[in-house]
């Protein structure tokens, strides 16, 4: 196979491939047993055509064609190998002729470039967010909010009651929601399926009904119904109130190891909390950190590499998005941004992905930074415990090692630049991570027709739960929490 070289610029170097005609005859061959194996040819039990016959059937462009499919990363890969090149992504491809000599130009990314700035003199101060005693307090509450019972109730509806209920909703004439035997949590600051629709429902009567109309804000979520009269119609087949448990040590019993009384939740939850202050006070350092490495750092980075990396980003947030049942275009249209600026964004989110991960490798090499093998085990065994557990695919041992060893590098280039930018700030430790004490428990669920939203453990900070206890959904998914 041919190659020679084009221009070297960006990071980026061109690689002309002239196809030779033993590689070309191979994929030919292939394209003919898939075509003949898809083709009825006269005359011929289908995939038995000779493919002489197969191309006069079918044509020689479109057999030539066919064998494009394996030919091309055929060659590329090919090569690359052959001229000795360490690409950093995917090649764009172009095929400049097809007869009669295949020939193909790539264009490859090249492993990026990073010069780590000196880093000697950054410095940051940090103090981890006291835990007050309003917030343990908040967070043993919602614990006890956790165990409330629903009971039903012969009245009107109130505010915070949970309903069952059949809903109609128009705008314009045109219906944007309808529901039957829904469950329904009638509080003040519930906002589906439109802010205020909660409010209309108070003063309803078991089993009766009531028509109302809500006037929707200009800058609703849903463009379709911004600035519009909403018409509802509902009516309320059951109605429960939630009643509160008395907070007892008997209620906290058995939440987790060392838990017997109020006082032990209490102490746990304090524990908790000043946990994720220290780990908040972590990232907040890492994130301070890392940006000034990259501020004082030159990188030469290949755009096909960006893209590349943009490209996953974008997967990301279409990802985030479809959990909410929306595309990335109606998400553009609600940032107030268009498709293209979404790209933009990502292909700057990707760049500074990569710079972050550059200038990390970069500090571990200079701090001749190397996990030990009890860590790489220790990880290695977190590692295959996941892709077994039904989720992850089976994939090669040594590559999960090289991924590994490159993550406690980082991981631990991240400790050491940390520890230099504290080390003539405040005279202590440098921060580490902690993590909050866990504790043996179902955490509560919501029951009915949960939302994921509201099927979450109590409020941060808690990392305790109580038994089941029936919850109340939204009924409606509220699309402004869709994030990327």
């Amino acid at each position: 196979m041919k190659v020679t070289h084009g221009e070297t610029k960006d990071r980026q170097t061109v690689l002309h491939i002239e196809v030779d005609d033993q590689l070309l005859e191979q994929h030919l061959n292939r394209a003919h047993q898939r075509v003949a194996s898809r083709v009825n040819v006269p005359g011929f039990r289908k995939g038995k055509a000779p493919r002489s016959v197969v191309e006069r059937f079918v044509g020689r462009e479109y057999l030539l064609e066919e064998a494009m499919e394996s030919l091309v990363p055929a060659a590329v890969n090919g090569a690359v190998e052959q001229e000795g090149i360490d690409t950093s992504a995917t090649p764009r491809v172009s095929i400049t002729d097809r007869d009669p000599v295949v020939k193909i130009d790539a264009t490859l990314p090249l492993q990026p470039e990073a010069t780590l700035g000196d880093y000697s003199d950054i410095r940051f101060e940090g103090t981890a967010e006291e835990v007050t005693d309003e917030q343990v307090e908040e967070s043993v509450q919602s614990l006890v909010e956790a165990n409330a019972s629903w009971d039903d109730v012969e009245r009107a509806v109130k505010a915070g009651d949970l309903i069952t209920f059949s809903v109609t909703g128009k705008a314009d004439g045109n219906t944007f929601i309808e529901q039957k035997d829904s469950e329904y949590l009638a509080a003040d600051d519930n906002p589906n399926p439109v802010p205020g629709f909660s409010a209309g429902l108070v003063g309803i009567e078991l089993n009766g009904s009531k028509e109302f109309s809500v006037d929707i804000a200009d800058d609703f979520a849903r463009e379709e119904l911004a600035g519009k009269t909403a018409e509802f119609s509902v009516s309320v087949s059951r109605i429960r109130e939630k009643n509160l448990p008395e907070l007892s040590d008997e209620l906290v019993k058995g939440l987790g190891e060392g838990i017997n009384t109020v006082a032990d939740l209490r102490s746990r939850i304090r524990e908790n909390l000043e946990a994720r202050s220290e780990q908040a006070l972590r990232e907040s350092l890492e994130e301070k950190v890392v940006d000034a490495l990259v501020e004082r750092s030159t990188f030469e980075l290949a755009p096909l590499m960006i893209d590349h990396e943009a490209e996953h980003v974008l997967r990301d947030q279409q990802t985030a998005l479809a959990r909410y049942n929306i595309s990335f275009e109606q998400y553009a249209a609600q940032t107030g941004k268009s498709t293209e600026e979404m790209v933009e964004d990502a292909k700057q989110t990707a760049e500074n992905r990569v710079k972050r991960t550059l200038v990390m490798d970069r500090l571990a090499e200079a701090e001749g930074i190397e996990p030990t093998d009890e860590e790489v085990e220790t990880e290695l065994e977190a590692w295959n415990d996941r892709q077994h557990d039904g989720h992850g695919h089976e994939t090669d041992p040594e590559a999960n090692r090289l991924a590994v060893v490159s993550v406690l590098k980082r991981r631990k280039a991240i400790d050491r630049a940390i520890e230099i930018a504290q080390s003539k700030t405040n005279g202590s430790k440098p921060t580490g991570r902690k993590t909050a004490k866990k504790t043996s428990g179902t955490k509560a669920k919501t029951g009915g027709k949960a939302s994921k939203k509201d099927e979450q453990a109590p409020q941060e900070g808690t990392d305790v739960a109580i038994s089941e206890a029936p919850g109340a959904s939204d009924s409606v998914e509220n699309i402004e929490k869709a994030s990327t």
